[in-house]
């Protein structure tokens, strides 16, 4: 796979488009959809921040590179924690599910703080480099060492991948299944660089909520259709 600013603009020209075309039909039929249909909006913003990053590693100033990258950080390690399990809340008919989706959300919101408010606090500590053609990050976090950055990441993939693989929808366990695949993907690949590559694989999965709402307009959509698989 070829990560570059090339390709992250080009990730970020689909998925806008396609984010707003499931926003737009979020609104139409059923509002509670809503924090599902901006997944590829936002991965797009997210992929266009990543894209500067890129341009910044070669820029002679640091000031665009070092803010473009607190904006990427800021989806990768606070955002997405929250969003994902709010968004499946949402949409979620199970009443036991929704208390579940809406702890995991409650602790997405420590966690993120925990891994982004020590480098909001510190951006001169923090780093990009290019290593094996990936972009790495690197800055202040509360925890160090390899067993607790391992540990981080098994807690960050629980809080985005249960409510998806939890979901009483079908369509949203199906993308679940895609994510925690790209999740064990981008570990056992390029664990050096999880959270650049994983955000990029995972923004490209994101193009599957189209499908979805697609599906949704013609009347197929499984989100209608409750599953307790």
């Amino acid at each position: 796979m070829c990560f570059s600013a090339t390709a992250s603009f080009a990730a970020a020209a689909t998925l806008v488009p396609c984010g707003i075309v499931t926003i737009r039909q979020a609104l139409d039929t059923d509002r509670r959809r809503i924090g599902i249909a901006c997944f590829p909006l936002f991965f797009g913003v997210q992929q266009a921040f990543e894209a500067i990053v890129w341009l910044g590693i070669d820029a002679p100033s640091e000031w665009p590179l070092s803010a473009a990258a607190l904006v990427f950080l800021f989806f990768a390690y606070w955002f997405w924690p929250v969003w994902v399990p709010a968004s499946a809340c949402l949409i979620e008919p199970d009443g036991l599910r929704r208390r579940v989706f809406t702890a995991l959300a409650l602790v997405g919101i420590v966690f993120g703080a925990v891994l982004y408010l020590p480098v909001l606090a510190n951006p001169d500590g923090l780093t990009v480099t290019l290593v094996r053609n990936s972009l790495v990050y690197t800055g202040d976090l509360l925890f160090h060492g390899e067993m607790a950055k391992q540990l981080l990441r098994v807690l960050y993939a629980m809080v985005i991948c249960i409510p998806l693989m939890a979901s009483s929808r079908l369509d949203l366990r199906r993308f679940g299944y895609l994510i925690a695949a790209s999740v064990l993907i981008s570990f056992l690949v390029a664990s050096y660089a999880f959270t650049s590559i994983w955000c990029f694989m995972a923004a490209i999965l994101s193009a599957y909520i189209l499908v979805v709402f697609r599906g949704l307009k013609r009347g197929s959509g499984a989100w209608d259709s409750p599953s307790s698989g």
